[in-house]
């Protein structure tokens, strides 16, 4: 492994969940950071954490992401509406982000000769995975606006590191968690009604799902930007312990010390045909070209998360 003390490295999306620790954990390795925050207009993302650069453009604005990576040795890139349930939505906007923003970055990364990208995409690309723990040689099959439009990324970042010499580590996180996450994630979904309700009322109790803290996936993608490899390298990032959404209610009613019940509610929205119903790590691949794996246990994570 090398180090990012004084790299200069471009996050975009770091005003975002996972990359605002992104970003503070790489000014913690000593890197230079530029920050990409989104368009001008949301500049209400804007970041104050120790010495980084803010800088506002459209991901999919060529000319001026051609000016925002120069200067770059590493770029890391996860730009993008994160919500599997908003994709089905606006499924035009998911594809023009995470899929043109990501043709766009690469082809000015190509540009400027930068060597290392770091594309943070999602365990969602893997559909209904055919074994209980996945994997990444299993076939990439999304389910999901999002999953499709981080696959088509994918697709993108193999195109130009094969052709252009970029080394590439694709990242798939499972299921993210912790303070600062979008509200209608599930881990916050069930938080809020833990504290404030009197049940906890779920469209589904069965899926299981691998939950990995934040600091824990920031950890393995500050590795990724200096991990000794060439070509095309794809890793899970997860715990690689399976918990159930009921498992995972009644472990936040233990941590917030409430006892009341848990219902399921089919009539909560998301087409069925897209669940995931099963969704867990093999984390062997990050282990042996990262050297990381998580410290956060489930209900640590939580506490953290209160």
């Amino acid at each position: 492994m090398g180090t990012v003390e004084g790299r200069t490295v471009l996050v975009t999306g770091a005003g975002g969940f996972i990359g605002s620790r992104v970003v503070k954990a790489l000014l913690h390795c000593g890197a230079r950071v530029r920050a990409l925050i989104g368009p001008a207009a949301q500049h209400g993302q804007r970041l104050d954490v120790g010495s980084l650069e803010n800088v506002t453009a459209d991901i999919s604005d060529i000319a001026a992401i051609e000016q925002i990576t120069k200067g770059v040795h590493t770029v890391v890139h996860m730009a993008g509406p994160p919500s599997v349930a908003s994709s089905f939505d606006h499924p035009t906007a998911f594809a023009q982000t995470h899929v043109v923003g990501t043709a766009t970055i690469l082809d000015c990364c190509r540009k400027a000769r930068i060597t290392r990208f770091v594309y943070i995409s999602s365990a969602e690309v893997y559909g209904r995975p055919r074994s209980d723990v996945v994997t990444e040689n299993h076939p990439i099959a999304p389910r999901s606006p999002y999953g499709a439009a981080k696959a088509g990324a994918e697709h993108f970042v193999h195109v130009f590191s094969m052709n252009f010499g970029i080394s590439s580590v694709i990242v798939r996180p499972f299921s993210v968690y912790g303070p600062g996450a979008t509200s209608n994630g599930v881990v916050p979904t069930i938080l809020r009604m833990a504290q404030c309700e009197e049940m906890v009322v779920l469209r589904d109790l069965a899926p299981v799902r691998d939950y990995c803290f934040v600091d824990d996936v920031a950890d393995a993608i500050v590795r990724a930007c200096t991990a000794l490899m060439a070509g095309v390298a794809t890793i899970n990032v997860g715990s690689g312990i399976g918990v159930s959404v009921g498992e995972l209610a009644r472990t936040v009613l233990r941590v917030v010390g409430r006892s009341i019940p848990i219902r399921e509610d089919r009539r909560i929205n998301r087409p069925s045909n897209s669940e995931n119903y099963r969704l867990i790590a093999d984390r062997k691949r990050a282990a042996e070209l990262l050297g990381w794996q998580p410290k956060t246990d489930l209900e640590t994570g939580i506490q953290r998360s209160l």
